[in-house]
């Protein structure tokens, strides 16, 4: 009886397996999301942004733009805030001059263009 009832358990964790992967790939059997579609909490605008525009506005800012009172977070990371008309608009990581700074990389997120900044190359 033992023997069968371990062959059982074996022939269901077998069947599981798989299962589990093809669940986790397409979402669940009801729909909604996986990893093809993305979660519904997640921010997948698919929004193409204009290279030249998303250049043209961080210019803008960063030309209004002055520094704020650095801080260390508990992990140790010297941040300081990049402000504009007294609202933190970004941080930078290290000492920068914010109208040095170039843009990076970019992406449109939930709340807007989320944009990496550069400095000498370095981000």
């Amino acid at each position: 009886m033992m023997k069968h009832l371990k062959r059982v358990a074996v022939l269901a964790t077998v069947l599981a397996i798989p299962a589990g992967i093809a669940v986790a790939q397409s979402g669940p059997p009801w729909g909604g999301w996986g990893w093809r579609y993305g979660p519904p909490y997640g921010y997948f605008s698919g929004t193409k942004v204009d290279r030249s525009k998303v250049d043209a506005a961080v210019k803008q800012t960063l030309d209004k733009a002055t520094k704020g009172q650095s801080w260390t977070n508990p992990g140790g990371v010297k941040l300081t805030p990049i402000l504009v008309d007294s609202q933190i608009v970004g941080q930078i990581w290290e000492d920068a001059d914010p109208k040095t700074l170039t843009v990076g990389s970019f992406w449109a997120g939930r709340w807007g263009v989320n944009v990496q900044l550069v400095k000498d190359g370095k981000a």
